[in-house]
């Protein structure tokens, strides 16, 4: 192999490294924002839960019943719920007390693509967030 061919697949082969690296970098950035708007929605979804039951003194059964709550009052909100990009499971028992409620799933990630890998994010009682196996969404959905 000449000394021209060698410098030239080098070339070519530190081409394809610093552009792999590129495309990694901005799919790991993207995927990073679409876990953080994931987990800024359930919070969100956490928080009017507690909202509705302070307005109402009950606990919210139905998408409704979040009406006036700060998830409902953003923009296009409603329509994840009813979708189920987001699912809520609507809890007649919670305790007014979070902490007592961090063993509960108030709300959970539906239809992701991280959810469809089975990465799934949910909000608990106590408003944390993290991910949840495909055995606690299957006992959910029961």
């Amino acid at each position: 192999m000449s000394t021209a061919t060698s410098a030239g697949s080098r070339k070519v082969l530190s081409t394809v490294l610093i552009v792999t690296g590129f495309l990694a970098a901005v799919a790991v950035g993207v995927a990073n924002g679409a876990r953080q708007s994931i987990q800024f929605d359930l919070q969100v979804i956490g928080q009017s839960i507690y909202e509705a039951h302070e307005t109402t003194g009950r606990w919210p059964a139905g998408v409704a019943d979040l009406e006036g709550t700060a998830y409902l009052k953003m923009p296009s909100r409603r329509d994840l719920l009813e979708q189920g990009v987001y699912v809520v499971v609507w809890h007649p028992d919670l305790s007014g007390d979070r902490a007592a409620n961090r063993h509960r799933i108030l709300a959970y990630d539906g239809r992701s693509r991280f959810a469809r890998l089975g990465w799934v994010w949910a909000c608990r009682g106590d408003l944390s967030i993290d991910r949840i196996t495909s055995r606690d969404v299957s006992a959910l959905k029961k």
